[in-house]
């Protein structure tokens, strides 16, 4: 309800019967009708959006915390309590300290969602090595890296969980808002490669889990990681067994068994887990 409270007012009235529990993301362009993705399909409003108007709904949902800086937006977009993600558009400058967001134009508010029991089924296919949940943007990767993370901390898995944009566990002061396991020790805001190892080194983790691996230091962290005992489970930007190994320095860690496994995630469901000799497989035939 907070969400929607941000919304401007003609678009709350229009919205007012809206399950937030089944709306995946809410988009406000400039002068357009506001877009509701929900799990069902879309929803699309008659009244339109002014530049202004979307300007202080960033303010409420960031709770008067947003400024015109490459520390606030240069990366294009904020994570609001609750682990949802506020990302924004406009006229950008480029300053000596990086980009900058002048005026927003539109906004697109992803909506976390907290699903207990996504991940059962999907945990007990898992061979208990290094695993990949890859899957084109918003088909719920995070969702269920959080679900089987919270499984197999509650099962006795000590983990640590490396939630460098609070979108996992959403802290606040430090403390998960999600329910992510009562064995799972958050680092919370950290960059990824530097978190895995402060996690490794203090923590004696038996996994650690992060969001949306890239490449370089972080695939580097991952390695070391892997040579210390601890797989490391994570999400990444792919819908398919090329795309994976397309993907800046994952297909060496899938054919060096740092990656065991490759869960594909379509529209909130998984489609299928797959051994990394399979998806190397499919990597090389451009599947």
């Amino acid at each position: 309800m907070e969400l929607m409270n941000a919304l401007p007012a003609a678009i709350r009235e229009e919205l007012r019967g809206l399950d937030m529990s089944r709306a995946c993301d809410i988009r406000l362009l400039a002068d357009r009708p506001c877009a509701v993705t929900t799990m069902e399909g879309e929803i699309r409003t008659r009244a339109c959006v002014s530049g202004q108007e979307i300007y202080d709904a960033a303010q409420a949902l960031s709770r008067r915390t947003l400024r015109m800086s490459p520390a606030s937006t240069g990366a294009g977009f904020l994570t609001l309590r609750g682990g949802h993600r506020m990302g924004l558009c406009g006229r950008v400058t480029c300053e000596r300290d990086g980009l900058v967001l002048r005026e927003i134009g539109s906004l697109c508010l992803r909506i976390a969602h907290e699903v207990k029991g996504c991940g059962a089924d999907t945990v007990r296919m898992l061979c208990g090595g290094g695993a990949l949940i890859a899957g084109p943007p918003g088909s719920g990767k995070t969702t269920l890296l959080r679900d089987i993370v919270r499984i197999l901390s509650d099962e006795g898995t000590a983990v640590g969980l490396c939630d460098e944009r609070g979108e996992i566990a959403a802290c606040v002061e430090g403390v998960p808002q999600l329910d992510v396991g009562a064995r799972t020790h958050v680092l919370d805001g950290c960059g990824k490669a530097s978190g895995l190892r402060w996690l490794l080194r203090a923590m004696c983790p038996g996994l650690l889990a992060m969001d949306e691996l890239y490449g370089g230091d972080e695939c580097l962290a991952v390695r070391e990681a892997a040579a210390c005992g601890v797989p490391v489970l994570t999400t990444l930007h792919a819908a398919t067994g090329r795309e994976v190994c397309l993907r800046t320095g994952i297909e060496d860690l899938l054919a060096e068994g740092i990656f065991e496994q490759v869960i594909f995630v379509r529209e909130r469901r998984v489609t299928c887990v797959l051994p990394a000799a399979e998806v190397l497989k499919q990597g090389c035939c451009g599947q």
